[in-house]
């Protein structure tokens, strides 16, 4: 009796902590889809063709990620390609005007919390949404904070992620390309 009530305990204990176990799996491999989702939009933005017949050498596609922490739009990312306008600079954000390549929707309860800007940064709730954008010929990442004329550039961000539980995981970017898990 006492070792089969042993047993149980044990078995109960197990069971309990495997969904927590489970919720940070699929928290690590969100954050790692969105580190390679942003690194798709900067393998499309150095490899797109310039398809200009008159052999300008603007290139006319810059390619990014769109992030908002709105409650209707916190559970997905968009994959962008920043085509218009045709000539001139590129806004390098998202504002419902460029050609979704891809919309990814987030599962199992997982969201986006936030965004900071900057370096050593925590959470700032005054960031709702984060734009990261590539360019040709130049690699670096175009990182914008609340898109449209508020737009603010910097060199470093971050996009916090949390699970059903409460864990939270972040994507670091920085402005040279380079992207990154943190827990």
């Amino acid at each position: 009796m006492v070792t089969t009530s042993i047993f149980v305990f044990i078995t109960a204990l197990l069971v309990a902590k495997f969904g927590v176990f489970n919720q940070g799996v699929l928290l690590t491999n969100l954050a790692y889809d969105v580190a390679l989702t942003i690194r798709t939009a900067q393998t499309y933005g150095l490899s797109v063709q310039n398809k200009d017949p008159n052999g300008s050498p603007d290139f006319k596609y810059a390619y990014g990620v769109y992030f908002d922490k709105a409650t209707d739009k916190n559970k997905q990312l968009i994959l962008f390609a920043d085509s218009l306008p045709l000539t001139g600079p590129k806004n390098m954000f998202y504002d419902g005007l460029e050609e979704n390549i891809s919309t990814y929707n987030i599962k199992r309860g997982a969201k986006v919390i936030g965004f900071c800007a900057g370096d050593g940064c925590s959470l700032d709730t005054s960031i709702n949404r984060l734009d990261i954008s590539f360019l040709r010929p130049n690699p670096t990442a175009r990182i914008c904070t609340n898109g449209g004329t508020a737009c603010t550039m910097t060199a470093y961000a971050k996009i916090f992620l949390q699970a059903l539980d409460g864990s939270v995981r972040s994507v670091t970017v920085r402005q040279t390309g380079q992207v990154s898990i943190d827990e």
